[in-house]
């Protein structure tokens, strides 16, 4: 079930996480790799990101195509192409549908893909189960925050107070948590949606179109360092399974829960943080280009250039293999028809 994902070592948040994790699949990996042809027979490589430019997505799915090529065989340039859209479903299900299924094209898409499926979305045009999963470069703990001239502290605030939320597609955390949240908290948070992507929602906050967003923590310390020393957000709630490091006085939503039920629905719609930043390609690619793609993925994640980047950006690295993405994704599937009626009926 979902809370088992809590005990499992590669949750870890530490910078060595991306030279430790899977130290044996990632040997096998690396000598498939090293003996493989080049995909597809080509000198480049195909990134989708299925959000904007500047947001969590983008960042970590070009930190990873600076360095992929170099630990494919044939060495090939990997190119990004940003496909935003509907909350990146745009571009799941483009990869899913459209794009080539011999390892040229790989994508980055939103870590609630599974969810968004569970609960029978109607624009879903995918099954997250029969992606081909690469690799994570990190896991994902999303913030609810509040701008420094919200009326309201906390949660509880919320309860009496209406804040305006940005919003940024039907399935993303931006729309459907705070939704989540007036109906089983209480809150009266009132979402606009139609925004592109992140950085269009920053963007809003600072012109005071709206007053509260759910953005990743990793993501938020190092692009808007700035924001969190000058106090400029409040952070109110982590949508998480657990509390990050970070921010040990923080309450996750499973926290402020009323009751068991709840905090199952809670787990469902947190589950998403355990996906985080991940590369995936489309269904069905071959055994061998699959095997060649993972084991480059974990050798780019000991790369010392990306861990250097990585570091000098202030950005996290919690890798995981293919083989255990597609685990976690199962395990999302594997949840009770009562809480995914419940969650379903309260995410419209």
């Amino acid at each position: 079930m979902l809370f088992s994902l809590l005990n499992r070592p590669c949750l870890n948040r530490v910078w060595c996480a991306a030279a430790l994790s899977g130290a044996l699949a990632i040997t096998s990996h690396a000598a498939i790799a090293q003996d493989a042809k080049p995909i597809a027979g080509g000198k480049y490589i195909t990134m989708i990101i299925s959000y904007g430019t500047g947001g969590g997505y983008d960042i970590y799915g070009r930190l990873v195509a600076r360095h992929l090529g170099d630990h494919l065989p044939g060495t090939p340039k990997v190119i990004v192409k940003n496909m935003p859209g509907a909350g990146g479903l745009s571009g799941a299900n483009f990869l899913y549908n459209v794009a080539a299924k011999d390892g040229s094209d790989i994508g980055v898409i939103n870590q609630n893909a599974a969810l968004g499926q569970l609960l029978d979305s109607q624009s879903v045009k995918y099954d997250a189960r029969a992606f081909t999963w690469i690799g994570r470069a990190t896991s994902n703990v999303e913030i609810f925050y509040a701008w420094h001239t919200a009326k309201i502290n906390s949660i509880a605030d919320a309860r009496n107070q209406q804040i305006i939320a940005g919003g940024t597609g039907p399935t993303s955390s931006s729309e459907v948590m705070p939704r989540i949240m007036n109906q089983l908290l209480g809150t009266k948070f009132k979402v606009v949606a139609g925004y592109v992507d992140g950085g269009a929602v920053t963007l809003a906050l600072e012109r005071g179109e709206v007053e509260a967003y759910v953005t990743p923590w990793a993501v938020l310390k190092s692009s808007k360092a700035a924001w969190i020393k000058e106090k400029k957000i409040k952070i109110l709630a982590q949508l998480s399974l657990e509390r990050h490091p970070d921010l040990p006085d923080v309450p996750t939503l499973l926290d402020l829960a009323k009751n068991e039920d709840d905090r199952r629905v809670f787990a469902l719609f947190a589950s998403g943080s355990a996906i985080g930043r991940s590369i995936m390609a489309p269904p069905k690619l071959p055994s061998d280009v699959t095997a060649t793609l993972r084991g480059a993925f974990a050798e780019t994640m000991k790369d010392p250039r990306l861990i250097e980047e990585a570091k000098k950006s202030n950005l996290e690295l919690d890798s995981a293999t293919g083989e255990h993405l597609q685990e976690i994704i199962d395990r999302i599937f594997d949840v009770s028809p009562e809480v995914v009626a419940k969650a379903a009926a309260l995410s419209k």
